[in-house]
């Protein structure tokens, strides 16, 4: 199996890990006292992160893994409904965890290219 399969492979794990799993988990196994918190600690915290180090993994092969950070947003935008009922509102979030694994990408992209001059 060559590196760009591999990293497809973990980027679509990842993915399905943090949009579906992880806030089905949370609503299943956490307190409603604590719900808030750990939605919020999901929200801004695990999938920024997340699409962070999705970014990087896509900088790896940026012509094949393009498509990693925009999946992140989508999936976000699909499954996180599915996972968690009446979060429709916040589909929008997933435009902002595409951008930021754009970000990180074109980042780690540039600095190996600073780095090779």
């Amino acid at each position: 199996m060559n590196a760009t399969v591999r990293a497809s492979l973990i980027a679509a794990a990842a993915i399905a890990a943090a949009c579906w799993a992880a806030p089905a988990l949370l609503v299943g196994a956490v307190p409603p006292d604590a719900g808030m918190f750990a939605m919020m600690a999901l929200l801004y915290a695990l999938l920024p992160i997340t699409a962070v180090a999705l970014g990087l993994l896509a900088a790896g092969s940026a012509r094949t893994l393009f498509w990693v950070p925009a999946a992140l947003g989508a999936a976000f935008a699909l499954l996180f409904p599915l996972a968690v009922e009446g979060s429709q509102d916040i589909a929008f979030y997933g435009i902002f965890y595409a951008a930021i694994g754009y970000v990180a990408m074109g980042l780690r992209i540039w600095t190996k290219a600073r780095a090779r001059q």
